[in-house]
């Protein structure tokens, strides 16, 4: 009988065969039960199964062209990682569903006229030059975000602030503040980051800034 290979490429899908397979009866050649036995492996790596009784391992590289896949964990693990995406991107998706009169909320058809119609921003993120698998998996992506899976997460917002290049007698470095009296901006400086003017852009953080102090980015 031909054996049946699991790829799996982590522990946790390691796992959840090997319970799988205990729940079968199967168990390793040397007689342990599925769950007992953890072979001395890297990931990604095989493991066989001769009619749901004895189970062996190998490494991928030596997986044989003539067993049965029944499972790779390989596929599921680079689709399980979000992709990080802008707060425009997610408008012009949301955009997108609503303009098309497409419903996450309900089961509904995404056909080659929908995709046709993608937003510029979407498609150009969609379209990698020279990365047809990336290509396809980004268009899964949109597929599953459509099913209702969370596949992305938004970037977060990024802010510059002015800070001191050398630190003071504590070893602190102090932060530019913009204190606004009456239509007037005036610098004042504080120690805590928390109270630091956020400036929108690089350049405008840097019309603060002397040859005394730098500019850094920061997440809002």
């Amino acid at each position: 009988m031909t054996d049946k290979a699991y790829i799996v490429a982590n522990e946790k899908q390691e796992r959840e065969v090997l319970e799988n397979l205990e729940e079968k009866g199967a168990l390793w050649r040397n007689g342990e039960n599925a769950t007992n036995f953890i072979p001395f492996r890297a990931f990604p790596y095989v493991i066989y199964c001769n009619g749901d009784k004895y189970i062996s391992w190998d490494k991928l590289g030596d997986l044989d062209v003539d067993r049965i896949i029944v499972y790779d964990g390989r596929k599921e693990e680079q689709m399980s990682e979000k992709y990080i995406v802008s707060q425009e991107f997610m408008n012009e998706l949301e955009e997108w569903t609503a303009t098309r009169a497409l419903s996450r909320a309900s089961n509904c058809f995404v056909d080659i006229h929908d995709i046709e119609t993608l937003p510029m921003h979407i498609e150009t993120w969609w379209g990698v030059n020279g990365a047809d698998t990336e290509n396809n998996n980004r268009l899964i992506a949109i597929i599953r975000w459509m099913n209702g899976e969370d596949v992305f997460e938004v970037e977060k917002s990024k802010k510059w602030i002015v800070r001191s290049k050398e630190v003071n007698d504590d070893g602190d470095k102090h932060y530019w503040k913009l204190l606004n009296l009456r239509g007037v901006l005036e610098v004042t400086s504080t120690f805590e980051l928390r109270l630091a003017t956020k400036f929108d852009t690089k350049e405008e953080a840097e019309s603060w800034a002397n040859a005394h102090q730098e500019v850094i980015e920061v997440e809002e």
